[in-house]
């Protein structure tokens, strides 16, 4: 079992209520034959349409912003519970340095990176006087992006 978290909740309802007909059993009927429909193909096609930059491996891309939410707010056990895997592959593959842990370790309360001011730390801007970060030791455990790990 997996939670409906209130984010997703909210958008779903919107859906069913703007698009489903009477005793309709799903929210979303339109892609329900896996045989007969490519949502990368169409995801692709929603991305070109709107302008936006596309982004490699976007479905793992997602899970892994996901993946890295859930950890943050529920921790390790929860997050391998609901996402669906260890929590080996998931520090392996999914959780990310999000800029706003970054700015939380370091006292700041606003998830900017460039031009820091040092937030209520006190401590003087970051870049100015100190090193925005000290590289991760090779081979560490430490938490980081997906992109190119395969």
């Amino acid at each position: 079992m997996v939670p409906l978290f209130p984010e997703l909740h909210v958008e779903l309802v919107k859906l069913f209520e703007s698009e489903s007909s009477e005793g309709t059993e799903y929210v979303i009927n339109r892609y329900r034959d896996p045989e007969r429909s490519n949502l990368g193909t169409q995801f692709a096609r929603i991305v070109k349409m709107a302008g936006v930059e596309p982004i490699p491996r976007p479905f793992d891309n997602m899970r892994a912003s996901r993946s890295t939410e859930v950890y943050a707010e529920f921790g390790a056990f929860y997050e391998s519970k609901w996402i669906g895997h260890s929590a080996r592959v998931a520090q392996d593959h999914y959780l990310q340095m999000r800029e706003e842990d970054f700015a939380r370790a370091v006292g700041e309360n606003a998830p900017e990176i460039a031009g820091r001011s040092g937030g209520k730390s006190g401590l003087p801007a970051i870049g100015k006087t100190l090193p925005a970060f000290f590289p991760a030791a090779q081979g560490s455990n430490t938490l980081h992006s997906i992109e190119g790990n395969r």
